[in-house]
């Protein structure tokens, strides 16, 4: 049994990072580019002298294994709330890096667009912040009552 609601929203932020590096976030022109259903978030590259680095995969899924992390460190709440915005930081770095090669791909024709999926991030940094919110509520009440000893 669940009996702490931050576990729900650190959960439900793994969800949501999931479906944000597995859904497409840029659709493009299917005559002009090889991606006739756009490129979903792990697809979303950086190339720099013939080497491909999968900097949103590496962003995204720091942030999606932090926030397991801070799933089972809910006797460590100083550390569960630093994880947490460790985790919103890596999240809005992925976010930042799909809108940057968003931009690089644009041509003047406008055959590049955004998708609604990359809402899933902000989605993401919410959760991050109530699961904040709720574990630094715990860590009041636990200390008032300690203070009633």
């Amino acid at each position: 049994m669940i009996q702490r609601i931050q576990t729900v929203f650190l959960f439900l932020a793994v969800v949501a990072l999931g479906l944000f590096l597995w859904m497409p976030l840029i659709n493009m022109d299917p005559v002009l580019f090889n991606h006739p259903k756009g490129l979903k978030g792990w697809e979303i590259v950086h190339r720099y002298n013939g080497w491909m680095y999968l900097v949103n995969l590496i962003f995204a899924g720091t942030a999606i294994g932090l926030t397991l992390i801070n799933i089972f460190l809910f006797k460590w709440r100083d550390l569960q709330m630093l994880t947490c915005w460790f985790s919103v930081v890596f999240i809005i770095a992925a976010e930042v890096f799909v809108y940057y090669e968003y931009q690089t791909y644009i041509f003047p024709g406008g055959y590049v667009i955004l998708t609604p999926w990359n809402i899933l991030a902000g989605v993401a940094v919410l959760l991050q912040i109530l699961a904040f919110v709720y574990i630094r509520k715990d860590e009041k009440t636990i200390k008032s009552l300690d203070r009633l000893r």
